[in-house]
């Protein structure tokens, strides 16, 4: 893939919209929005959101991350900035880089930092 091509990826969104369910594994190599449910494998080379309708579980690796629903893992590694908006619910192990969490938002499991990009 070209750098432009990488670059156009990046900047368009995937989505996944309410009232619509899915299972299995999905690749992406730009950003993917989810307001409908996800279960399984989601690997996102760029920034995932999960819109305040939307849920996931399984194991989740992305670049970014702002989360609006539910998600509930046992591994979720978030490259850089992993965004909990008030109404967010999130349960399980999380790596990531940089952490931010409005009031409001629930957050039961363990946490991971480093300085590094994971």
């Amino acid at each position: 893939m070209t750098k432009q091509a990488e670059n156009e990826a990046l900047q368009s969104y995937n989505m996944l919209g309410s009232g619509t369910s899915v299972s299995g594994k999905l690749n992406s190599n730009g950003n993917l929005r989810i307001d409908g449910s996800f279960e399984g494998e989601l690997s996102i080379e760029g920034k995932l959101v999960i819109g305040s309708t939307g849920s996931v579980t399984g194991s989740v690796r992305c670049a970014a991350a702002e989360i609006e629903g539910k998600v509930k893992t046992d591994s979720m590694t978030v490259a850089g900035l992993l965004s909990l908006k008030s109404t967010a619910e999130v349960e399980g192990e999380i790596m990531i880089e940089k952490l931010y969490i409005e009031q409001g938002a629930v957050f039961n499991g363990t946490c991971n930092m480093t300085r590094e990009r994971v």
